[in-house]
């Protein structure tokens, strides 16, 4: 019995020490709080949403995968920047990204592109007058992003932006969409490119002929066997996708099935829009081809080329088995 305590003693040391830590905070830029991340939780990051008249500084842990972003745009006659920096070893989010230099080079940058702006929050982004704006840096690109969802019972948190902005794997159109929810992305590299005015939720995109099976939830609320329906794929999304991960809220299993872009299949956007960690997806192509997740469960054998593998927790067991080992030798 000595020994099982001395193991589980070492199993619980080896797992808190793999843990990673993070400055964690709401509000303060000046961070000396910290927390101890949980399994699936492999990075940190540093949130950044400012304008002329305030500014908010967000750092925590968070989920695994999720890429350095930003974009900026006008919100009535504010400018508004946000950005998300992300990093892999202890207490590294401890600086802020200056966010003011970057608003104050606006316009100044000759090789820097000038791209129309809107937001969903002043409604600007449906009408005939999209405003103009100068981005900060050469790199940036002109960005669309679209997101909401429909179905009855989920929040009506539709939202569009448009603006100057840097986001990862958006070299083509980046789209998802079941029968809860539409993400679409779009970047490009000339100056007023991103002029699309389309009403995504009224005016849809056109079906490709192609069908998925849709879900979001666990396996016993929201992608229960009775619960997962079909969905007629729209426009980019021509590949089926399904993704488990744990949910960064409930901390639980979740279930993701949908229409999805084959540039989306290889991005972390479904970790990012679903807050999921340790995140294994999969995309294929064929009609109701996403059906190897069952009852929240992979099939044995489960690869895919989009699979953000958890190694966390097997380094942790193969470790603590180590230790283990040597205690027993010891004993």
């Amino acid at each position: 019995m000595e020994f099982f305590g001395i193991a589980f003693f070492l199993f619980l040391l080896v797992a808190h020490a793999l843990s990673l830590e993070c400055y964690s905070c709401d509000g303060d830029s000046d961070c000396k709080t910290t927390e101890v991340c949980k399994q699936h939780q492999e990075s940190c990051h540093t949130t950044v949403l400012k304008s002329r008249m305030s500014e908010v500084v967000l750092k925590g842990c968070a989920m695994s995968g999720k890429p350095n972003n930003s974009i900026s745009h006008f919100s009535g006659n504010q400018l508004v920047f946000l950005a998300e920096e992300h990093c892999g070893t202890d207490l590294c989010n401890k600086g802020v990204p200056d966010v003011m230099e970057t608003l104050m080079a606006r316009g100044y940058q000759q090789n820097a592109l000038q791209c129309y702006s809107c937001s969903a929050t002043d409604k600007t982004c449906f009408n005939s007058t999209l405003v103009p704006m100068h981005c900060a840096r050469p790199e940036e690109t002109c960005v669309d992003i679209t997101s909401f969802t429909v179905p009855e019972g989920f929040p009506a948190d539709e939202a569009r932006i448009k603006g100057c902005g840097q986001l990862s794997h958006c070299q083509d159109r980046l789209g998802f969409h079941n029968q809860h929810s539409f993400y679409l992305l779009k970047c490009c590299n000339t100056s007023r490119c991103n002029n699309d005015m389309q009403d995504y939720k009224r005016s849809p995109l056109p079906l490709n002929g192609v069908k998925c099976y849709s879900c979001e939830g666990n396996a016993t609320h929201g992608c229960s066997p009775k619960e997962v329906a079909e969905v007629q794929c729209q426009g980019p999304m021509t590949e089926c996708l399904e993704a488990s991960g744990i949910h960064g809220v409930t901390e639980e299993i979740s279930v993701l099935k949908g229409c999805a872009s084959p540039s989306w299949c290889d991005s972390p956007y479904s970790s990012i829009y679903k807050n999921l960690g340790a995140l294994h997806s999969r995309c294929c192509t064929g009609d109701l081809c996403n059906n190897w997740i069952i009852n929240g469960t992979l099939r044995p054998f489960f690869r895919s080329r989009a699979s953000t593998k958890d190694t966390s927790t097997l380094t942790v067991l193969l470790s603590a088995g180590l230790l283990a080992s040597v205690a027993f030798l010891l004993s």
